[in-house]
């Protein structure tokens, strides 16, 4: 269980949270690893129990979805949001994917949902989380 002066310092941090069991989610994360040199991401898989540990009841999805959320201001976003806000914090020149944001919600939802779906057939399925290195150990919570 994490003290409350832990959560509260997390709650100033943007925070991915992402399927520990999926082969994709894990590539997912190692390239946002590798491409966010600020070092200003930090990760917990959905399955720590953090999420629930540091958003606001009213703020949780009902069911856990099939991939990410992203934990930025206070605020919870899913699907195609979160993995466009994400895009933002990394490195020139992925951070240009953000502008997909202009493109309908429902649309880029849509698209997100088709790979989210067939995510273990693109990268398969495994029983363990991803090791991280020790340099990247500290960005991981929960």
């Amino acid at each position: 269980m994490m003290e409350p002066a832990d959560l509260e310092q997390l709650e100033h941090k943007a925070i991915v949270f992402y399927d520990g069991t999926c082969g994709f989610c894990q590539g997912t994360v190692q390239l946002v690893l590798r491409h966010n040199k600020k070092q200003d991401l930090y990760f917990a898989a959905l399955q720590s129990g953090m999420l629930e540990a540091l958003v606001p009841g009213q703020q949780l999805p009902e069911v856990l979805p099939d991939s990410i959320l992203f934990y930025e201001k206070g605020r919870l976003y899913a699907e195609s949001e979160a993995a466009l806000r994400i895009a933002g914090y990394l490195n020139f020149p992925l951070s240009i994917l953000s502008v997909f944001r202009i493109i309908p919600l429902s649309f880029r939802d849509f698209v997100y949902r088709f790979v989210a779906r067939n995510r273990y057939r693109i990268a398969g399925r495994t029983e363990s989380c991803l090791l991280p290195s020790p340099a990247q150990r500290a960005r991981f919570v929960g």
